[in-house]
């Protein structure tokens, strides 16, 4: 299977290109955030930040000014929305790993040095973020703060969306010390408190780990509100370019006096929706499973941050909320989306459709991606609800690097009507329980099989948190991952857009149904400092008409266990770095190629005047090859060597690109003749391949009984067969090649004419052949079209010289 021998050969890029320089990570910024219209002082921490210089942020409007030790003046104008932003250092290793930096709406203040026990809790005030650190293991913050009887006060902690350690726990105290409300977990691990004060009088809040841990990364900001927050809307999705009014749910969007409830409140909203989502600027925090769920920010007056609602190319269609029953299936035309909600535990929606026989329809549910509390399943019933035809659930499909994973619980499939008539659509929640919850909101997808993609772009290895930094002189790699949407497999090219001078960045291409590609960056040694974004657009041809994606950036956020955790990012970060000690340049010997060919790659390394090598090793990065784990050494102080690349005789036809990926120890002399080398240990790739796959004229088969070992002076017959394919007469001559030269064997050449396809070819080893394996030793069979060489199929030969 070739798309399998993909994968297995894109496993080595969790080996991927570095060198052993620096790779800046932060680890704090603190405070996490600031008021938009003032200005803030904020410290930075992490590894890799020598010579660190300037602050960048996602948002332009955003400066930062150095003060020294680490420490910047921030300013945030006041057109700011609020919401999160991505934040990177700057200094002479290039540009850090992102951090997450509110800004708010409200006043920002941060804790002091040292607090005490509740009765003596740092003062806070209501309409105001206090920021804190859980410094050490058991330690407990507190807070005291005045309310007054009436107030809906809600208390939201933000940790994990702001790539802290911390796994927070709220505890709210009344003035006689009894807790009236805790939380450990409400946005994912974060926590949040809706308290209606019953009198006038102080309250104190505590904030803790849920294990009790603590350390410099464990970072919150908690909301102490009375203002609007919006949790969601309905409908959840949006058609593009179209007004539409909605109900916005959430919390203090009415006068609070006017209801004694913790229900959530809601307004109607008319919302303009953009013609295209730009998930760079969603302002929140997403998983990298929220890649292909398009949506646009929302912001209401007044609220601490926005709600995305989704958008799409299909009309819109709301659940009317009476469709609990096959009987009363709601009649949906399709293609649309539906909007529903599944507030109720045990709720089921029912849907009615009509299709005719042969109807392929792509059903997809969004539960979990848009940040639902469900777990979502899907069914497709005969028209009485009586038979179950499909059934949908999980999406566990791995896509992804490392600790970088797109993998959901919503279900998604393929149907194909068996016959004209009317079908049920079942969805529900497999995790209701018995309460009751209304951010259980879902979009169902009910469409033709209309190709679509998106594509992640990711840190080689994918393991922990980095920047994307570019050597002078050398190049770095990023994985490129697509995610394929309702039956996509065509080709997909990457191409970066406004590179800085002396920068390159050449096209990339997905071949037909693969999911993973490198993606080699190279910076002159002149090329100047620069730090910014990397810009790159995915384009795909599906039956005439060109899909165009903007790629969307990733980053782990930790490495540690018990869970890695990752997240987009705004912008995919792009830095030149210090001179690259070592760079290889890879020259293919042909490019335009057949399934079942070979092809050779010539190598040459540079590096500075003086240093030498020891022992190179090679490999493929996303090589379409069967032996997809091979690994070739070239020696010592060697300036050049070769490698070779099998391609699947059952690849599909399309374009591919590959990198070489070179190890080494680089030897470097000293500053004086006296001193002893610098041994470095380095990694790098070598500038991207792109061959293009044509339809193979034969298979080339070896005789697995053949002989894996001749001794020198001795003959060993190779048996092997050529099988025409693809309509092709023409002649077949085989024989004995290699990269270079075949060095210490001789074999005479079989021409096939005919229908002739069997043969074997006698190789003579000479009496002194090099002992051991030469390195792509191989078959090559050339096959002609009117007395010339057209098509070049070749297949490894596994021939050992001995004694």
């Amino acid at each position: 299977m070739p798309l399998l021998a993909f994968a297995c050969g894109l496993m080595a890029l969790c080996q991927a290109s570095r060198a052993d320089l620096p790779s800046p990570r932060l680890t704090l910024v603190f405070p996490p955030g600031g008021q938009a219209g003032t200005e803030a002082e904020i410290r930075v921490v992490g590894s890799g930040l020598e010579g660190l210089s300037s602050l960048r942020f996602a948002d332009p409007r955003i400066t930062a000014v150095s003060t020294g030790n680490q420490r910047f003046t921030i300013r945030i104008p006041k057109d700011v929305p609020p919401g999160l932003y991505d934040l990177s250092a700057i200094g002479m290793n290039g540009i850090s790993s992102p951090r997450s930096f509110f800004v708010s709406p409200r006043e920002t203040i941060v804790e002091p040095e040292t607090k005490g026990l509740p009765e003596k809790a740092h003062p806070a005030r209501l309409d105001t973020t206090v920021c804190g650190i859980i410094e050490a293991p058991g330690v407990v913050d507190t807070y005291q703060f005045h309310a007054s009887s009436g107030q809906r006060v809600v208390i939201e902690t933000w940790a994990e969306r702001l790539d802290s350690r911390l796994h927070p726990v709220l505890e709210l105290l009344d003035d006689h010390g009894r807790r009236v409300a805790t939380n450990r977990g409400y946005s994912g691990v974060d926590p949040l408190i809706d308290y209606r004060v019953a009198a006038d009088g102080d309250l104190v809040l505590r904030v803790f780990d849920l294990t009790y841990s603590g350390g410099p990364e464990h970072v919150y900001r908690i909301d102490l509100d009375t203002g609007p927050r919006i949790e969601f809307a309905l409908p959840t999705v949006v058609k593009r370019g179209e007004t539409m009014r909605v109900t916005l749910f959430g919390r203090n969007l009415v006068d609070a006096s006017a209801s004694a409830s913790n229900a959530l409140d809601r307004v109607e909203w008319d919302l303009r929706a953009p013609d295209q989502d730009d998930s760079g600027a969603l302002r929140t925090f997403l998983r990298p499973a929220r890649v292909g769920a398009e949506a646009f920010p929302v912001d209401y007056p007044g609220a601490i941050g926005p709600v995305l609602v989704g958008l799409t190319d299909v009309p819109v269609v709301c659940d009317e909320g009476q469709n609990h029953q096959p009987k009363a299936a709601q009649s949906i035309p399709w293609p649309c989306e539906v909007s529903g909600q599944l507030a109720e535990g045990s709720e089921r929606d029912w849907f009615s459709i009509r299709a005719h026989r042969g109807d392929v329809i792509w059903l997809e549910l969004f539960g979990e991606r848009i940040g639902a509390p469900v777990d979502l399943a899907l069914s497709v019933f005969d028209g009485q609800g009586e038979r179950e035809l499909l059934h949908l659930t999980d999406c566990w499909d791995e896509r992804g690097v490392g600790n970088i994973t797109t993998t959901h619980s919503d279900p998604a499939g393929r149907w194909v009507a068996p016959a004209d008539g009317d079908y049920l659509i079942l969805v529900r929640n497999v995790i209701g329980g018995l309460g009751r919850d209304p951010r259980r909101v879902y979009r169902l997808s009910v469409r033709r099989e209309e190709a679509d993609f998106q594509v992640l772009a990711v840190p080689a290895r994918g393991k922990d948190p980095s920047g994307f930094n570019v050597p002078r002189g050398g190049r770095a790699l990023l994985e490129l991952v697509a995610l394929r949407r309702r039956g996509m497999s065509q080709p997909i090219r990457v191409s970066a857009t406004d590179l800085p001078a002396g920068v390159e960045c050449p096209d990339v291409w997905f071949g037909p149904g693969v999911d993973r590609v490198p993606l080699v960056v190279s910076a002159n040694r002149d090329a100047g400092a620069f730090a910014g974004a990397l810009n790159l657009m995915a384009r795909a041809d599906v039956g005439g008409l060109e899909l165009v994606r903007k790629v969307q950036g990733a980053t782990v956020i930790s490495s540690a266990p018990p869970i890695p955790s990752a997240r987009l990012t705004q912008e995919v970060p792009l830095a030149t770095g210090p001179e690259s000690p070592w760079t290889v340049t890879a020259t293919p010997s042909r490019t335009i190629v057949s399934q079942g060919s070979v092809i050779d790659v010539a190598l040459t390394f540079e590096m500075p005047r003086g240093s030498r090598t020891n022992p190179v090793t090679l490999s493929a990065l996303g090589m379409p090859a069967d032996r997809s784990d091979q690994v070739e050494t070239v020696p010592a102080s060697q300036p050049n060597g070769w490698f070779s690349v099998q391609v699947p005789d059952d690849l599909l036809p399309g374009p591919y690109t590959f990198t070489i990926q070179a190890d080494t120890v680089l030897s470097i002399p000293g500053a004086s003749p006296s001193a002893k080398p610098k041994d470095l240990l380095v990694s790098t790739c070598s500038n991207p391949i792109t061959i293009e796959v044509s339809p193979g004229a034969f298979h080339l088969w070896l005789d697995p009984k053949n002989p894996k070992k001749i001794k020198r002076g001795q003959v060993a017959q190779i048996h092997y067969r050529a099988l025409r394919r693809n309509g092709f007469i023409g002649k077949i001559h085989t024989e004995l090649h290699a990269p270079e030269e075949v060095l210490g064997l001789r074999g005479r050449g079989v021409t096939f004419v005919g229908q002739t396809d069997a043969g074997s070819i006698q190789v003579i080893a000479s009496d002194d052949a090099p002992l051991g394996r030469q390195p792509f030793l191989r078959l090559e069979a050339v096959g002609t079209v009117e007395d010339e060489p057209i098509h070049r199929i070749g297949r490894f030969l596994e021939l050992e010289i001995t004694d």
